[in-house]
């Protein structure tokens, strides 16, 4: 992995990373604190663990939503960067309780860009969402496709986007698909991968929601963080889509995984998930053609990567 450190030309870049001890967060922090940045990090521990955070880095507990965390954190060292994983990911729980996810998804991001840009912050690297954002795609979605979300995580995603181009902030936003890989929770909605996995490695049956036909579009964490590397050392405001490419459905990935696993292949349905979408499928297209990206993991081995370290997943 090669040095990145294009914001700051007098010295060692410093960066904070928001949900930094959660799935995604924890990973990229791993990678700028190994390419010698200094890195903070802002998690309220919801649902990120301590135990994720690197030794050496500073974890300030507190939550996007606070003024007064916000300014205890951002106003005390001068950062360069800041990398904003922090939300409320939950589809289902977006559809039950929307005024939470609009609270933390879309005043909780334009709270903290707004104090970003107070700050001096030279650049805000935000991880949007682009299977939610889109909704149905019949073909693999790009950055022009119209936004068309079916859940109110989506629609605050996709709000937190035009708030956050609004505020004049250089910034990059990245529209991952469904990300999964070690160190993913298989009590949070969305981490199929992970759910997956916990239930074959207890002998219990892979419970689907629907008919198993729903295609997804699966990227492992470390092209999500060499997204952010990329997003990090590029100066121009972009929107890139973070995703394989590759068309799955959740009953193949479950033959993938049982196979993988040496167990048979048990399955209980269950109804349908209001706001899912039944075909998911994005193009990184964009990404790939700056040369600094890619080609991301293929399933297969992203599947070996992950279910190999059981104990992280």
């Amino acid at each position: 992995m090669n040095r990145v450190n294009p914001i700051n030309d007098e010295g060692r870049a410093s960066a904070l990373v928001t949900g930094g001890a959660g799935f995604i967060g924890s990973h990229i922090v791993e990678a700028l604190h190994a390419l010698d940045w200094h890195v903070e990090v802002l998690d309220n521990l919801s649902a990120g663990d301590r135990a994720n955070v690197p030794t050496g880095i500073e974890l300030h507990v507190g939550d996007i939503r606070s003024d007064a965390d916000l300014r205890a954190t951002l106003g005390v060292a001068r950062l360069d960067a800041v990398v904003h994983c922090a939300a409320q990911t939950s589809v289902e729980r977006s559809m039950l309780d929307p005024n939470l996810d609009r609270e933390v998804n879309v005043a909780g991001t334009r709270q903290l860009a707004v104090m970003a840009k107070a700050c001096g912050v030279r650049r805000f690297v935000f991880l949007s969402s682009g299977g939610a954002i889109y909704g149905e795609t019949r073909e693999p979605a790009d950055e022009q496709t119209m936004p068309v979300p079916h859940s109110y995580y989506g629609l605050h995603k996709y709000a937190a986007e035009e708030l956050l181009r609004a505020e004049g902030l250089p910034y990059a936003i990245l529209r991952p698909s469904n990300v999964y890989g070690p160190r993913q929770r298989s009590d949070a909605e969305g981490g199929v991968v992970a759910i997956f996995h916990q239930r074959l490695l207890a002998g219990e049956p892979l419970e689907i929601h629907g008919s198993g036909q729903q295609v997804r579009d699966f990227v492992h964490v470390s092209d999500v963080v060499g997204a952010v590397l990329v997003a990090l050392a590029t100066k121009e405001d972009v929107i890139w889509n973070v995703a394989s490419g590759e068309a799955t459905s959740i009953i193949d990935l479950a033959e993938a995984m049982a196979a993988a696993a040496g167990r048979p292949l048990e399955v209980r349905h269950r109804p349908r998930r209001v706001g899912d979408v039944h075909r998911s499928l994005l193009s990184p297209a964009t990404l790939l053609a700056t040369g600094r990206w890619g080609p991301p993991l293929r399933l297969t081995e992203g599947l070996r990567l992950t279910l190999g370290d059981a104990s992280r997943v």
